[in-house]
């Protein structure tokens, strides 16, 4: 067999292979490629493109995949890692079939490109487990779920290295759940993967990790920000919360992680004063989520009454005017409101989003309170 990059003088051969393996994928009654896919102007495009690979036998083209950077067919946020490269299209002609050829050509695929690469990811239909068993057996690995514009699918994911092969991300992925995934692709904004871990499953998990998850922790995943948040009740000190915040910090871009940290910092809430020119500098900075965290931390940690005095004045500190600082402000003054009435004096000079939300904040929590 001859593994060999597709030419277009292949292209009738090779849409005839597809044929041959549509019609074997229709009579299997299996729930992919559906529709026209893939057409032949897709091939086609694979092929002018340098993306088609063929295996040969006796001069007959009898395998056949699209081979690319993810990121050409899929979504950006498909896999954990970014610009690993993929084969899609992946065809054996029925007379080659449980003959090795598709493990050959994959094999081959992963041999070509493994110094362009870290790995390779892959979604596939959850029906197509011979599919799913021949790609277990060369190594890759459950990951995550992915919705596509054309259906839901697993993703497999194989690393060339093991600094890459991340036991935590496949950890995780045992714990997702595809149906809480899509809940919280739509609560959150965020430029990380999300693999759909429930919360009571991240902090049993966190409760097996300890502080030297920060040495070697590649921030993939929405999930490893929370894991990383979930650790910080493990620290004491002020010098190392504020060093591990530090690490953190440039990664965030969510308001739930904010939150996420700021409730776990309790080592705060015993002596928020001394944290007080640090929360300085985070609204200082003008960055949205680090402003977010700095008031989250006020509202977690730093509850008495004694301290709206200077939690007043660092409110008058923030000049950024966007929706999850406001948000968190508001949070913020109507939690304080039960135990000080300068609240409602103070709220009339900031802006009239915070007030409105505000307004919503305190109708909720008078609602909750004479429910109970």
């Amino acid at each position: 067999m001859l593994y060999l990059n597709a030419s277009l003088d292949d292209l009738k051969e090779i849409i005839n292979l597809k044929n041959e393996v549509k019609s074997r994928v229709i009579k299997e009654n299996l729930a992919i490629w559906l529709g026209d896919y893939p057409t032949d102007t897709l091939i086609e495009d694979d092929i002018r493109n340098g993306y088609g690979k063929i295996i040969k036998d006796n001069d007959k083209i009898i395998g056949y995949a699209a081979c690319h950077l993810s990121e050409t067919e899929y979504s950006a946020d498909t896999f954990c890692y970014k610009k690993l490269y993929t084969f899609s299209r992946l065809m054996v002609a029925d007379s080659y079939l449980s003959k090795g050829v598709g493990s050959y050509l994959i094999k081959n695929m992963l041999n070509e490109f493994k110094d362009k690469t870290i790995g390779f990811g892959l979604i596939v239909d959850e029906c197509n487990v011979k599919a799913i068993s021949l790609y277990q057996k060369l190594g890759f690995k459950f990951e995550s779920y992915a919705k596509e514009n054309y259906g839901d699918f697993l993703t497999y994911t194989y690393y060339y290295k093991d600094s890459y092969t991340n036991n935590l991300n496949y950890d995780l992925a045992k714990l997702s759940d595809f149906k809480y995934q899509q809940f919280v692709k739509k609560l959150y904004k965020t430029n990380y993967k999300i693999l759909g871990v429930r919360m009571p499953e991240l902090r049993k998990y966190s409760k097996n990790l300890d502080l030297n998850f920060f040495s070697n922790i590649e921030f993939n995943s929405m999930e490893t920000l929370l894991l990383a948040s979930m650790l910080l009740k493990k620290v004491k000190d002020k010098n190392s919360i504020i060093n591990y915040l530090n690490f953190i910090l440039p990664h965030i871009d969510s308001w739930g992680i904010t939150d996420s940290l700021a409730s776990n910092l309790i080592a705060i809430g015993k002596e928020p004063q001394e944290y007080f020119t640090y929360l300085e500098e985070l609204i200082n900075s003008n960055k949205e989520y680090y402003v977010r965290l700095a008031v989250s931390i006020l509202i977690f940690q730093c509850k008495k009454p004694d301290l709206y005095d200077r939690i007043y004045k660092l409110i008058d500190m923030v000049k950024i005017d966007t929706y999850y600082v406001n948000m968190a402000i508001a949070w913020l003054l109507n939690n304080m409101a039960f135990n000080d009435n300068y609240v409602f004096t103070y709220i009339k000079k900031l802006n009239k989003d915070i007030n409105k939300m505000f307004l919503t904040k305190r109708n909720d929590s008078l609602r909750e309170r004479k429910k109970k």
